[in-house]
C-alpha cells in the first residue's frame, strides 16, 4: 500500500519494482537488492521505485494485507 502527497492521499495499491538501500540516511546512491526485511523499512536508508511512477522511502510503504 502506498499513499501519495507524503501520506494525505487514500492509500492504493502499488507494486515494488526495484529496491535501493543507501548507505545513509536521506542519502540517494546505493546498492540495489531484490527484497529487504521490513524491519529495516522504518527510516529514509530505503528506497522503492513502483509501478505507478512514483518512488518512496521504506517507511512509507506497507506491506498488502
Amino acid at each position: 500500500m502506498w499513499s501519495g502527497a507524503w501520506g494525505s492521499e487514500p492509500p492504493t495499491i502499488a507494486i515494488v519494482e526495484s529496491i535501493t538501500l543507501t548507505d545513509g540516511i536521506n542519502a540517494y546512491i546505493g546498492d540495489s537488492y531484490y527484497a529487504v526485511e521490513w524491519t529495516i523499512c522504518n527510516d529514509r536508508r530505503v528506497i522503492v521505485d513502483l509501478n505507478n511512477g512514483h518512488w518512496a522511502y521504506g517507511y512509507q510503504v506497507r506491506p498488502l494485507q
